[in-house]
């Protein structure tokens, strides 16, 4: 590919990342975690079925640990001999955190469309229901109120009461994408989303006038990959999203190392790092092994809440395997036989 190209590519993906200065689930590795992109992520991808899984366990050493796990599955049929498709997907995430175990499950469906314009260029439509459950625990919980002035008694009322202690709300979302292909392995993306379209309430008191909506959340997404002569990929990421007050910044580029390509044993290293602005940042290492692909990363405190921490955010694991079909041969006219 020439250089002018490439030069192109990296000054778009360092803009949108240097200019754009969360309360739902998110994980460092936003690239394995495609519910939380965009609906338009299902059925994008070289195969026919795939499986990811999401594990992420943070702050275990402050008395407020965070968990998050997540499965998806997503699939695709091909409508056109040009490259259309019809994209479908279901998945679970699971987010529990703090004294409460506030968490949050939820069951989420993603179809899309992608449109092939002309070679090359590609656009992805896509719309994403779904059903979600908040809960609570007010067991372990302490108030204000239970302090009798010289010791914490947690047998005094604390003159609290909810309504529920949990709730099912149904959601909704959408998104688009474009994308250009330059080559194989060097490629353009850019997506946006908007997600809680529906803005649920999220209220435990379940009073009609206090109701607590869930924001909307604002995606953008950019991603460039490079293709380095025949040994090495170069993979850009860059997200930004915005919930009511909270933004989020996160950036992340690896490199693929290509080691083996024999058909049956292909093997292919990933390693770099990512960053979540005025946060942490976080080592990535990861391969490729025929359909599997595991990644793992840790996250390195850099913000105030380092000095609860001390500096140790905690790991995060994706794993992913994708089923690839055979591709017909196609009809041939035999050769004659002299």
């Amino acid at each position: 590919m020439p250089f002018k190209p490439i030069c192109i590519l990296i000054g778009i993906w360092i803009c949108f990342y240097a200019k754009i200065e969360a309360q739902d689930i998110h994980y460092s590795q936003f690239i394995y975690h495609y519910p939380s992109q965009n609906p338009i992520q299902s059925g994008f991808y070289n195969g026919n079925h795939r499986i990811t899984a999401n594990y992420r366990n943070q702050w275990q050493t402050v008395p407020v640990p965070y968990m998050s796990f997540s499965l998806f599955y997503d699939s695709k049929i091909k409508l056109k001999s040009n490259g259309d498709y019809i994209g479908a997907g279901i998945g679970f995430d699971y987010d529990r955190a703090g004294d409460s175990e506030l968490s949050l499950s939820s069951l989420n469906i993603s179809l899309n469309y992608g449109l092939t314009l002309s070679k090359g260029h590609l656009i992805i439509l896509g719309l994403s229901p779904n059903i979600g459950q908040r809960r609570l625990s007010d067991e372990k919980l302490k108030w204000g109120s239970q302090w009798t002035g010289d010791h914490y008694d947690k047998n005094r009322s604390p003159n609290e009461k909810f309504n529920t202690t949990g709730d099912v709300f149904f959601d909704l979302s959408g998104g688009l994408a474009y994308q250009y292909s330059f080559t194989k392995r060097t490629r353009l993306m850019a997506s946006a989303a908007v997600f809680h379209l529906l803005e649920p309430d999220q209220t435990f008191y379940g009073l009609s006038q206090n109701k607590i909506k869930l924001p909307q959340r604002n995606v953008l997404n950019g991603s460039i990959s490079l293709g380095l002569g025949a040994y090495l990929d170069l993979l850009l990421n860059g997200e930004f999203q915005k919930q009511d007050a909270y933004e989020e910044k996160l950036g992340t580029g690896l490199i693929r190392f290509y080691i083996n390509q024999k058909p049956g044993s292909k093997f292919n290293l990933l390693a770099g790092c990512g960053i979540r602005l005025d946060d942490a940042y976080f080592p990535m290492l990861g391969f490729e092994y025929n359909n599997w692909m595991i990644s793992g990363s840790y996250d390195i405190t850099t913000s105030d809440f380092k000095t609860a921490t001390n500096s140790r955010g905690g790991p995060e694991i994706a794993v992913q395997y994708i089923f690839k079909g055979i591709e017909p041969i196609g009809l041939y006219k035999k050769c004659p036989i002299y």
